[in-house]
C-alpha cells in the first residue's frame, strides 16, 4: 500500500483571502472573448471553467501558481489496489445554497457525467472510473475498470456539484444558475451582457478580496483593448502582440506576458476526403513554415510544436523531430494523391479565443496558396465555433489550442482517440497507445508510449502541427493579480486599490 499523498493546509494559505474581519472591496470587471451560455461545468468545457467557472466551482484536486498539483476538495489521496484510489474529503465545505460537501456529492457528480442518457461532453474524461464507492462521510473511493495512471490530472479540472439542487433544478437550473463551492457565487446571467458573481463569505479559503465580478462578453481582441483604454474594463484576456505593444505606451494599464502552457494546432478532417488520404495531410504539414508565423504574426511570441507535446507535458520527448517547411514536397504529395492541378481545403479559425488566431488562419491560407492548395478561410465568434466543433461540421482543417492544468499525454485522448470525442479522426495504432498510455502505471514505460505515440501523430500527419503560445493579458493599474501560465483565472486573491 502507498502513503497518504497529504499537504498540509498550509500550502493552501500561502495566498490568503481578505484578512480576518475585513469585508470584500469593489468591483472587478474582465473582458472575456465569448459569452458564456451553460455554466454547469459537467456540460461545457474548459475554456469556460478555466475563466469563469473557476470563481463558481472547486475541483477535488488543483494547481497552485506554481503548476504543482494541491488538494482542494480533496485533503489527501491514497492509491489502495492497482485499480482503486481513496480521496479524504475537506470537512467543511458548503455549496453556496448551504448544502455541505460530502462524498455523496463526489458520487453525484462522478455519476452524472457517466450516465450517457446526460450526454456530458466530459464522459471521456473520466470514462476508465467504474464505481464510486462512498467510505464515511468525508471518504471516497474512485475504482477505475484497469489502471489508471493520469486519473488524480483528471481531477484537477473536475468541479463538484450539489445533488439536491442539481436535482430539483435539473440540466437548465445549472446551465443558467448554477450552484458550487468556489470563492465566488452566481448572481445573474444576462446573455451577450454579462455574467455577475458575488464574494462567498464561507468559502474555505477565506472571503475573496474583491465584493464582485462582472465578465463582459467582448469578441472582438481590439474592442476588448478600447473597452480597456477607456476604463470600462479592468482586465483583458488573449491580447494580440501588436495591441499589447500600443497598450504598454497608454498610462495606467499594465501589460503582463506568460509562456503558455496551452498549444496551438490544426486539427483535420481525416474521416472523409481530400484529407482522409494521408498525403494530402502531410502536404499541409509542409506547406506551413511555423517560424515564420511566430514572427510575422505572432510578433516572436510562441514556440514551434515539434510533435503533439509541449515540453512541460508528461511523455514528451525532445528527439521527435517534426515537419520541415517544404512547398515543393508538399506539391510532390497533393500530384501523387490526384490533385496535380492544386486542391481546394476550408481551413476554419474562431476569432479572439486564441493568441492571434484569425491572423494566423489567414497566414496559412497564404502559406497553402503557395504550395499548391486553394484555401477558404472561415472565421466564427468563439461560442459558435464551438459547437461547430461538437457538431462534426467542420470541413477539412479546423483551428484549436489544447492545454490547461492536467500536462499529461493523456490530454490527447479527447481529441484525437476514436474512444474519446473521435469526431474528425481514427487510426488503430494511435488508438492502441493512447490506451497503453492510460493503463501503463511505470513512469519510464509510459514516456516510451506517449514518444511513439507522437511519432505516430508526425507520421500520420493527425494534425497540422504548430506552435506554443505565449498568453498576454492587459489590467488597469488599480487591479492587483497575476495570471497562470494555464489560462486559468482564479481571482480569489484578486485585489482592488
Amino acid at each position: 500500500m502507498k502513503p497518504w499523498i497529504a499537504l498540509t493546509v498550509a500550502v493552501l494559505l500561502i495566498l490568503p483571502g481578505v484578512p480576518a474581519g475585513a469585508q470584500p472591496q469593489g468591483e472587478l470587471r474582465v473582458a472575456i472573448p465569448w459569452t458564456p451560455e451553460n455554466l454547469d461545468p459537467t456540460m461545457n468545457l474548459s475554456s469556460i471553467r478555466a475563466t469563469v467557472g473557476v470563481s463558481i466551482f472547486d475541483s477535488l484536486v488543483g494547481r497552485d501558481a506554481d503548476q504543482r498539483i494541491v488538494p482542494q476538495l480533496a485533503e489527501s489521496w491514497k492509491l489502495l489496489d492497482d485499480n482503486t484510489w481513496q480521496l479524504r474529503l475537506r470537512r467543511g465545505v458548503i455549496f453556496h445554497d448551504g448544502e455541505p460537501f460530502n462524498a455523496e456529492a463526489v458520487r453525484f457528480t462522478f455519476q452524472r457525467v457517466l450516465d450517457p442518457e446526460q450526454r456530458s461532453p466530459n464522459r471521456a474524461t473520466i470514462a476508465e472510473i467504474i464505481r464510486v464507492d462512498i467510505v464515511d462521510d468525508l471518504t471516497v473511493n474512485l475504482v477505475t475498470r484497469q489502471p489508471y495512471a493520469p486519473l488524480i490530472n483528471r481531477l484537477l479540472d473536475f468541479p463538484m456539484l450539489p445533488p439536491k439542487y442539481t436535482a430539483e433544478k435539473g440540466n437548465q437550473g445549472m446551465a443558467l444558475r448554477p450552484v458550487g463551492t468556489g470563492p465566488f457565487r452566481f448572481v445573474e446571467l444576462v446573455k451577450d451582457d454579462r455574467l455577475v458573481v458575488e464574494a462567498f463569505d464561507r468559502h474555505w479559503r477565506g472571503t475573496p478580496r474583491v465584493r464582485r465580478i462582472i465578465y463582459k462578453p467582448i469578441p472582438e481582441p481590439f474592442t476588448r483593448a478600447a473597452a480597456l483604454r477607456n476604463n470600462e474594463v479592468d482586465l483583458i484576456t488573449t491580447v494580440p502582440p501588436s495591441l499589447a505593444r500600443e497598450l504598454e505606451r497608454v498610462g495606467g494599464i499594465r501589460v503582463q506576458r506568460v509562456p503558455s502552457t496551452w498549444i496551438i494546432y490544426l486539427g483535420l478532417n481525416a474521416l472523409k476526403k481530400p484529407l482522409s488520404d494521408v498525403r494530402v495531410r502531410q502536404a499541409l504539414n509542409y506547406a506551413t513554415d511555423v517560424d515564420a508565423i511566430i514572427k510575422n504574426v505572432l510578433e516572436g511570441q510562441g514556440r514551434r510544436l515539434e510533435g503533439p507535446l509541449a515540453p512541460h507535458v508528461f511523455g514528451y520527448d525532445a528527439s521527435v523531430k517534426g515537419y520541415a517547411p517544404d512547398p515543393a514536397r508538399a506539391r510532390r504529395l497533393l500530384a501523387e494523391a490526384g490533385y496535380p492541378d492544386g486542391l481546394e481545403v476550408t481551413l476554419d479559425s474562431p476569432s479572439g479565443r486564441y493568441q492571434g488566431d484569425k491572423e494566423i488562419a489567414e497566414a496559412l491560407g497564404g502559406q497553402w496558396q503557395k504550395a499548391g492548395f486553394k484555401p477558404k478561410v472561415q472565421v466564427a465568434e468563439w461560442g459558435a465555433y464551438f459547437k461547430w466543433y461538437l457538431g462534426k461540421q467542420f470541413q477539412d482543417a479546423y483551428l484549436l489550442g489544447t492545454g490547461g492544468p492536467m500536462q499529461d499525454g493523456d490530454e490527447l485522448f479527447n481529441l484525437v482517440s476514436s474512444k474519446g470525442r473521435g469526431l474528425y479522426y481514427k487510426n488503430e495504432r494511435v488508438d492502441s497507445l493512447l490506451d497503453l498510455g492510460r493503463s501503463t502505471t511505470h513512469a519510464t514505460r509510459r514516456r516510451q508510449i506517449y514518444r511513439d505515440l507522437a511519432r505516430a501523430m508526425l507520421d500520420d500527419a493527425t494534425w497540422v502541427f504548430l506552435l506554443q503560445q505565449v498568453d498576454i493579458y492587459a489590467s488597469r493599474d488599480r487591479l492587483t493579480w497575476a495570471p497562470r501560465g494555464d489560462q486559468w483565472m482564479p481571482l480569489h486573491d484578486a485585489s482592488l486599490k
